[in-house]
């Protein structure tokens, strides 16, 4: 029997939900707004804690709304690059992580596992490299998720936040505000809504433009009057400072 998406939850599955529950502290979202928005399952967070192990292209849909690299192309690089490093057949990494000798070749065609198997499947192959060569791998793989890295995740409870303003540094915000940037809480009280509203609609597209610098989100005061104005916006998916979309969008 395939075992390729089989295996109980354990430390990516925690990862990933505690990085959910950041996302939505931090945004004045409810966990069923996310599940909703993002998924279509307003119960899809309560099924995570529950112990549910979802698949990577699942985890991408959300990452994805997060800002983060996607997983899934991330895990694959990883695989392909402790083959080329380690010199281990693919056939024994996927039976020893999996049971399944051809997890690899099923993931090259594109089967999603879940993140349960993606964490046996890592673990197999740490197991395998010494750390020089896990060194070499990790310079191989490039971008990847919080979640698949090392770094310290922020606790689920939102930072304390001076005058209510988003999440950042004193001195980038004073110097967003100096260019006629607001957070999400006066960007929401100015049209009239709630910071949850504006979060959700930065899912949908439906809200107005808005961009992201670093761990901080903002709107423009013009953007906003354009946007009421017309209460329909034009769609985007949020940009990034200094990215090509951010250039397109602030011509």
């Amino acid at each position: 029997m395939s075992l390729l998406n089989s295996g109980s939850g354990g430390v990516l599955d925690a990862r990933f939900m505690r990085a959910i529950e950041f996302w939505c502290a931090r945004n004045g979202m409810s966990e069923g707004a996310f599940g909703a928005a993002v998924y279509r399952d307003r119960g899809f967070v309560a099924s995570l804690r529950d112990g549910r192990s979802p698949r990577l292209r699942t985890v991408d849909r959300a990452l994805a709304v997060m800002g983060e690299p996607p997983a899934g192309p991330a895990f694959l690089r990883e695989v392909e690059a402790f083959l080329k490093v380690t010199g281990v057949k693919r056939s024994l990494l996927g039976r020893e992580a999996t049971g399944n000798p051809s997890f690899v070749a099923q993931l090259r065609e594109g089967v999603s596992p879940k993140l349960a198997t993606v964490e046996a499947v890592r673990a197999a192959m740490k197991s395998h490299a010494s750390p020089a060569e896990w060194r070499e791998i990790c310079a191989r793989v490039g971008a990847m998720p919080s979640i698949m890295t090392g770094a310290r995740l922020p606790s689920p409870e939102p930072p304390a936040r001076p005058e209510h303003r988003d999440h950042g540094p004193d001195r980038l915000s004073r110097r967003l505000e100096d260019r006629g940037y607001v957070d999400t809480r006066e960007a929401a009280e100015r049209l009239g809504l709630s910071p949850g509203t504006l979060a959700r609609y930065r899912i949908t597209g439906a809200g107005p433009r808005y961009y992201r610098f670093g761990g901080c989100v903002r709107y423009r005061e013009m953007d906003l009057d354009a946007w009421a104005a017309g209460r329909g916006g034009r769609r985007n998916g949020g940009v990034r400072a200094g990215d090509e979309a951010a250039r397109r969008a602030s011509s």
